[in-house]
């Protein structure tokens, strides 16, 4: 029988980096979240057509700033799974544990996303790994940019937990 892992266990989790993580991008994607969040502001959100056969221009739309939930919040779901032990087994043995808390975004230094990017990346890496309350808490930085890294989008603080049964 395994001993307990503990938080120094958890420790060596610190600074592995996870990803890129591949996100199409479309200009409807984009206007219909502005839209479903209540924002119908023009630098986000484009009306749909009047008439027949008509298409919407999204070539002069910016993502809202809370679009990044939707491409660096999964990351957190797809990578945690992937993060392996010594001993080659998965630290998360059920995703069904994982629970999502907070995240935080740095839009500094970063450019507007736009449609015409089409694929950007989330680059990851855990910031921190412990034990609080039974469950393992997980702070990780997504990093997201073009596919030649030239350009960068959004940096965020995404952190989530396992419940007891999903380490």
């Amino acid at each position: 029988m395994m001993a307990e892992k503990n938080n120094e266990y958890f420790q060596q989790f610190i600074g592995v980096k996870v990803g890129p993580d591949r996100y199409r991008i479309k200009g409807k994607h984009l206007s219909n979240f502005a839209k479903s969040i209540g924002d119908k502001d023009p630098r986000y959100y484009v009306e749909p057509p009047k008439g027949e056969g008509e298409k919407a221009d999204y070539s002069k739309i910016i993502a809202h700033p809370a679009y990044a939930a939707t491409y660096t919040v999964p990351s957190v779901l797809m990578n945690l799974p992937e993060v392996m032990g010594p001993d080659g087994k998965p630290v998360c043995k059920n995703i069904g544990k994982i629970l999502h808390t907070s995240q935080e975004y740095d839009y500094s230094g970063c450019v507007p996303l736009t449609a015409a990017e089409k694929k950007i990346y989330s680059y990851g890496e855990i910031l921190d790994m412990q034990l609080k309350s039974d469950n393992l808490w997980v702070k990780f930085l997504f990093t997201t940019k073009n596919q030649e890294g030239t350009k960068t989008f959004c940096k965020a603080i995404v952190k989530g937990l396992l419940r007891k049964g999903g380490y």
